[in-house]
């Protein structure tokens, strides 16, 4: 169980229907010169063993009783990691500025507080043969710096898997 801090608790209470408190990075990759498909279910099993490097991606908050403290990031014992990693797919052959509009639609939807929160999209369909990797993770859980390694860690910056 970790408190969280004033300032983390500060970007949830900045949220309002209009305004998010997460950030999100977008992957566009080309899948050319890739020895493996990427699908869902791939992109499952090279995230799912990485999410115990970092411990607040199975981690949900709780408030505490009477609001008498900040709320603390406990084990999310019903974890599904499959709620979390989604696949959606443009209209082929999808352009930049479909791809663009889709994920202002997904980043506009406010992060489940009853689940960690992040959430990541595979998005298929793009012109070329590219496909995208979408990811959100709420303020409140990592701050600039940790959310570049956050990403680093989850995800391989080479084809060659660790």
């Amino acid at each position: 169980m970790r408190r969280l801090s004033g300032l983390d608790a500060a970007f949830l209470a900045l949220e309002t229907p209009h305004s998010t408190g997460h950030v999100g990075g977008l992957s566009i990759l080309d899948p050319s010169t890739a020895t493996q498909e990427l699908n869902l279910e791939r992109l499952i099993s090279v995230l799912e063993p990485r999410l115990a490097l970092v411990p607040v991606m199975r981690q949900r908050l709780v408030d505490v009783p009477f609001g008498l403290d900040q709320p603390v990031w406990i084990d999310d014992e019903y974890f599904d990691v499959e709620y979390h990693v989604r696949e959606i797919a443009l209209p082929k052959p999808g352009n930049d500025e479909q791809l663009a509009e889709q994920v202002s639609r997904i980043h506009a939807r406010p992060l489940d507080r009853a689940k960690p929160l992040w959430e990541t999209y595979l998005i298929t369909g793009l012109e070329g043969g590219r496909m995208a990797v979408y990811t959100k993770l709420h303020h409140a859980a990592i701050d600039g710096v940790s959310g570049v390694e956050i990403l680093a860690l989850l995800f391989d910056l080479t084809p060659e898997p660790r």
